[in-house]
């Protein structure tokens, strides 16, 4: 499990530097400043921690799932199978941000004036990109999340119902190896990630609902909300999760809690001991 947090917390953190990071400063010059070959790095890795946070949450939920609603055939799977998971969740989230290197150019969009800009040869290009972007990373890992974590919650209220009616000792061989399975550290794990998942959904939801209806919608280019600020606050939660999640993992996880408690007490005893031997000398 703590490896797919990792992984996640590198999502979390490729969020910040690729997308927010530059945004913002693209933000403060109101015009791409960075040239050509930056335009396109940058297109390229704005939607990769977006898609990788989507991806390793969907290959997360997998594991739970054949973890607690098929403990028996887990058991006999090595750690390799979800390192491959992980790997191919990678492999995914670079190969659909590959569009973004042609679709996006730096051009002269008015006389002396330079920008990193999108370009769409097709009539329906663009609504077709923005709905393939809208089920590749929002819809798709959706489906997989609800359905996962909903036969978990299943097999969670199945287990604690037979251990609480089922005497142990009178209770059937496989009923008996069952419930160690469902400890309750993989029940805390599983609330852990529903909370991360239900703080995805809840955040993406309305950003890519924004994204939907200003394509689709023939009216939304002059419709004052699109620039207005609660849609671009709409449009900003998407990146909140990342921010956020780091704060889960260190409410859910006692070791965690517990690592940078002694890390930084490590660091406040040594700075005392180096100070009180500078002073002394």
């Amino acid at each position: 499990m703590y490896f797919f947090i990792l992984h996640l917390s590198i999502a979390d953190l490729l969020t910040g530097l690729l997308d927010v990071l530059p945004q913002l400063a693209w933000d403060i010059t109101f015009r791409f400043q960075g040239g050509a070959v930056l335009c396109k790095l940058i297109k390229f890795g704005q939607p990769f921690g977006l898609y990788l946070s989507s991806y390793i949450l969907t290959v997360t939920a997998m594991d739970r799932y054949y973890a607690i609603c098929h403990p028996f055939s887990y058991c006999n799977v090595t750690s390799r199978r979800s390192k491959m998971m992980v790997y191919a969740a990678w492999t995914l989230a670079v190969v659909l941000c590959v569009p973004q290197i042609f679709i996006f150019s730096y051009q002269e969009i008015s006389p002396n004036v330079w920008e990193c800009w999108a370009t769409f040869h097709l009539k329906y290009g663009e609504r077709a990109y923005i709905t393939w972007y809208s089920v590749t990373q929002f819809l798709l890992p959706f489906i997989v999340l609800a359905y996962t974590y909903m036969r978990i919650c299943i097999s969670i209220w199945a287990s604690s119902k037979i251990s609480g009616v089922v005497d142990f000792k009178k209770a059937s061989f496989s009923q008996r190896n069952r419930d160690p399975f469902i400890s309750k550290a993989l029940i805390n794990t599983v609330k852990q990630t529903i909370v991360v998942v239900t703080l995805y959904i809840v955040t993406s939801i309305p950003f890519i609902g924004c994204q939907l209806w200003a394509t689709w919608d023939p009216r939304a280019a002059i419709s004052p909300f699109l620039t207005g600020a609660a849609f671009t606050i709409l449009c900003l939660l998407n990146s909140l999760t990342s921010c956020v999640n780091p704060w889960i993992y260190f409410a859910f996880n006692r070791e965690l809690r517990v690592a940078l408690t002694n890390f930084f007490c490590k660091r406040k005893d040594y700075s005392l001991a180096y100070g009180n031997r500078c002073f002394s000398s």
